[in-house]
């Protein structure tokens, strides 16, 4: 299959870091609704929604909007620091380097868009040296202007110059179903807790557990 872009999730994608994730969202669902958030929970119900959405969904809509941005950035300080703190250092997932050289190598446009806000953005281009292979224009991210994945994929898409034959690497069930929305191709990959929601997407042409090996697909 001849694919004209390629559309990287980040969270859980090109960074193993859901537990850093559930970690830092654990503490803030106790201050805000004074409930745990699980794991499944996160995979399931607000893993790709934006910070705020989520924030919303988990105080039912009583949070200010200073409220709102107050814990979101809060959140973010609480999972930057985890990543900081990983023994050896955090690393891309296995396989990322090699297929970011393939995909330049072969000059097929690439672009990531993920839920995370610039802080976060910034701080993995400079702990990952992503500018080695994306322009900033080519990251999309929570700039408080998106409602969902659909409409960050199709930004992501305007700014590699093609809607058609996309491939998109996602890992979350708001992820894939957003972009099985937007009509492109899928990997996913694998989460146990997604065992259940992967017969419900044909546009899922593989479930992987890395992207070692992933230029196989072009």
């Amino acid at each position: 299959m001849h694919y004209n872009g390629v559309i990287f999730d980040f969270n859980g994608t090109l960074l193993f870091d859901d537990a850093y994730h559930v970690v830092a969202w654990d503490r803030i669902a106790m201050e805000v609704a004074g409930k745990h958030l699980t794991a499944e929970q996160m995979d399931t119900e607000y893993a790709g929604f934006p910070n705020i959405e989520i924030l919303r969904r988990l105080s039912g809509g009583t949070l200010t909007p200073d409220q709102l941005e107050y814990y979101s950035l809060r959140k973010e300080e609480l999972y930057r620091e985890t990543v900081r703190n990983v023994p050896g250092g955090a690393k891309l997932v296995p396989g990322a380097n090699e297929l970011f050289d393939y995909l330049k190598e072969h000059e097929i446009p690439c672009a990531i868009a993920t839920a995370s806000i610039i802080q976060n953005i910034e701080f993995f281009v400079e702990t990952f040296h992503l500018d080695k292979w994306f322009d900033m224009d080519h990251i999309v991210y929570d700039n408080n202007t998106y409602k969902n994945k659909i409409m960050m994929f199709r930004d992501a898409c305007d700014r590699i110059g093609t809607h058609e034959n996309i491939l998109i690497f996602e890992d979350s069930l708001s992820g894939i179903t957003c972009a099985a929305e937007i009509g492109a191709s899928i990997v996913a990959i694998h989460k146990e807790t997604m065992e259940p929601h992967y017969p419900k997407f044909p546009q899922i042409i593989d479930i992987v557990e890395d992207l070692r090996g992933a230029d196989r697909y072009f």
